[in-house]
């Protein structure tokens, strides 16, 4: 059986709407806000580009299985393409992360369950006082 691969459409500055897979792309999320910024090599021109993520954008690359990254905590994301500097050109960015947690990659039916728990208080209050 083949395994289905999420593409990612996006836009390079550059060269326009452009698709590529997942592993192509790093997100960066603010623990504050939730908001934060992709980056990705556009696979036509090979320029690094970094796009502002709402949070929105945040919940659809991370359902599609897209890598979040450890934020340095000098460093603040999402400003500009050009404060990425060459110490965080994509060939880096997987060599960067922290391995993943041992246990089911999360699903989509885990994110809707989850969300309407988050609607009713009760059942969110039940369910965390139960895994204590």
């Amino acid at each position: 059986m083949w395994g289905i691969v999420t593409t990612i459409r996006t836009t390079c500055p550059r060269c326009g709407a452009v698709e590529m897979t997942a592993d192509a792309i790093l997100l960066s999320v603010r623990e504050v806000t939730g908001e934060g910024s992709y980056r990705f090599l556009c696979p036509a021109c090979m320029e690094e580009v970094e796009k502002p993520a709402d949070r929105k954008i945040v919940a659809l690359l991370l359902s599609a299985g897209v890598d979040m990254a450890e934020p340095d905590e000098d460093e603040d994301y999402g400003e500009s393409a050009a404060s990425l500097g060459s110490e965080t050109h994509p060939s880096r960015w997987a060599a960067e992360l922290e391995p993943r947690p041992a246990g089911p990659a999360l699903t989509t039916d885990d994110i809707i369950s989850f969300h309407f728990l988050l609607m009713d208080d009760e059942a969110l209050l039940r369910e965390l006082t139960a895994s204590e």
